[in-house]
């Protein structure tokens, strides 16, 4: 199963009321992903976030360990433990950043279909 969430922020030349529409959508969808990450690790998925920040092309993957492992959730790229990744999701958000958020299930012995996720 793969979820995507696109958080985009307005345009420049954006109404007051398209700009709080806007910020509101990225609240709810925000949210919606938080929320999944949550249930899924209480399921006791394994899975994959990524996160793909898009004013500096930078991409963040994320391990979500299934509950009873050591690490909560590992950064893809170095292997170290991450602290929790929803606080890197809540500050990209406060901050107004164009992001995408990706959740990708891994089944448990197998390996993830199609790689490492990509939400670009």
């Amino acid at each position: 199963m793969k979820k995507i969430y696109f958080l985009t922020q307005p345009e420049a030349t954006s109404t007051h009321s398209a700009k709080w529409r806007n910020r509101l959508r990225n609240t709810y969808k925000s949210t919606d992903a938080m929320r999944d990450i949550i249930d899924w690790t209480a399921e006791g998925r394994e899975f994959y976030v990524a996160i793909v920040i898009h004013s500096s092309g930078e991409r963040r993957v994320f391990h979500m360990n299934p509950p009873g492992s050591p690490e909560i959730c590992t950064d893809f790229a170095t292997r170290k433990p991450v602290l929790n990744v929803l606080d890197q999701i809540l500050r990209l958000c406060a901050n107004n950043q164009d992001i995408d958020i990706c959740l990708l299930e891994r089944k448990r012995g197998g390996s993830p279909s199609g790689g490492p996720p990509s939400a670009a």
